[in-house]
């Protein structure tokens, strides 16, 4: 049973009063979401077909178990990436270190200059860990 088209432009809305206005909307609403819902479950059953499975989540609404990743636009959160320890070590001030990637910080850079090698600068692993387990046993 098919309805006559309804040119809206024709219609008076400002003789409806605000109730009547906001029964229109709620049906509205109702109308859009009812269309929405059909055609929805015609896509699913389409991915169906073809062995796929859609899930739909509201903007805004997490699914239970599932999380999203942070990202720069999101400006909120943590981030999860892990700090990388140092492979480089200024001899001349230790508190003064490099992991060796990115831009070297320019005390490598002089260091260089002068003629130490990256291997010169190497922090000894072996050493830091048995300081730190001496230190542990004190």
């Amino acid at each position: 049973m098919a309805k006559s088209a309804v040119n809206v432009d024709e219609l008076d809305l400002g003789q409806l009063g605000d109730q009547e206005l906001h029964a229109v909307m709620q049906r509205v609403k109702e109308a859009l979401s009812a269309r929405f819902t059909s055609r929805t479950q015609e896509f699913r059953e389409l991915a169906r077909e073809m062995r796929f499975l859609v899930t739909l989540t509201k903007i805004g609404e997490e699914e239970p178990g599932r999380t999203r990743r942070f990202t720069q636009a999101d400006g909120a959160g943590e981030d999860r990436r892990r700090g990388v320890s140092a492979k480089y070590r200024n001899p001349d001030n230790p508190t003064e270190t490099w992991a060796g990637r990115g831009r070297k910080p320019k005390w490598v850079e002089e260091k260089l200059a002068q003629g130490s090698s990256l291997d010169d600068l190497l922090i000894d692993r072996a050493a830091t860990q048995e300081s730190a387990v001496g230190a542990d046993s004190a």
